[in-house]
């Protein structure tokens, strides 16, 4: 699969509004601009996600994601995944949950 898919899906449950990005795909570069859920499904994507959001779930192996805004939760099922989150003032580490071998998360600075 060359070109990576994007799908935006948009849901209104009465007074709420939920933001959720899928995105799938191998040996991409990109920068996105986060959901209030994130999911990545792929191999060797190296991908920045600018923002805050709810959760973010990595499926798949040896992709890299930096995430650039607050996370409160991540999901990383594969292995050889590595994920690193921007340190900045009042920023708290993502919750980790990893299913998989060799799976990393680490802090950087800005």
């Amino acid at each position: 699969m060359k070109k990576l898919l994007m799908i935006l899906l948009l849901t209104v449950p009465g007074w709420c509004v939920l933001h959720s990005l899928v995105l799938t795909g191998q040996t991409q570069s990109l920068t996105v601009q986060a959901g209030d859920n994130v999911e990545f499904v792929g191999d060797s994507n190296q991908v920045t996600v600018v923002g805050d959001c709810d959760g973010i779930t990595v499926t798949g192996s040896n992709n890299q994601l930096r995430l650039d805004g607050q996370v409160a939760s991540l999901e990383v099922v594969g292995s050889g995944n590595q994920v690193s989150w921007v340190e900045r003032p009042g920023r708290r580490a993502p919750s980790f949950e990893s299913l998989g071998t060799n799976n990393q998360i680490l802090a950087v600075k800005p």
